[in-house]
């Protein structure tokens, strides 16, 4: 019996070093992966829906590698591993906030806000992508949540301030029916 399940938990941790380094890539292309999701899970809700997240997404990822990257000029960890061999050529030196934590808080956040659905792939991608930075020493905590809450006030003032446009466009064509 015993023998049985060091052999089964031999075959885990095989399967596992077999794996790793594509659950690895899963994180560490996080965001881009995250980018492709929101877009197809916005377009589901209307076509200016998916133009308004591509266009976020963008903007707010420009913002916080030209600006909070550059103003709070917290540096990364010291000791980071690399996933690939060119990930040691940074644009920044500067980590806080994580810029893959921030645009994959935003493609969930504004995904649920959008959709009312539990979206599982897009909160996986998530939490692989902020392990991943984190595991490979890229980013530290403090520096993955403050990402995260950017992205979430992104995704948040986002969904409100266009849910107000479309209320002002709604009450607009009314009148003008009348």
């Amino acid at each position: 019996m015993k023998e049985e399940q060091e052999t089964i938990s031999g075959r885990i941790i095989e399967l596992y070093e077999h794996f790793e380094d594509f659950f690895w890539g899963i994180g560490y292309f996080g965001w881009q992966t995250s980018a492709v999701y929101g877009l197809y899970i916005s377009y589901l809700h209307s076509w200016i829906d998916m133009v308004v997240f591509a266009t976020v997404f963008l903007f707010s990822g420009w913002i916080n590698h030209l600006v909070l990257k550059g103003f709070i000029n917290d540096p990364r960890p010291k000791d980071s591993a690399a996933f690939l061999a060119n990930e040691h050529i940074k644009i920044h030196q500067n980590g806080m906030p994580s810029g893959h934590a921030q645009l994959t808080a935003f493609s969930l956040m504004y995904s649920y806000l959008m959709s009312g659905q539990r979206l599982y792939e897009s909160a996986a991608l998530f939490f692989l992508t902020i392990l991943q930075r984190f595991v490979y020493k890229n980013h530290t905590a403090a520096q993955l949540f403050a990402g995260t809450l950017v992205g979430i006030a992104f995704a948040y003032g986002t969904v409100y301030m266009l849910s107000a446009i479309k209320q002002k466009i709604a009450i607009n064509e009314a009148a003008l029916k009348k």
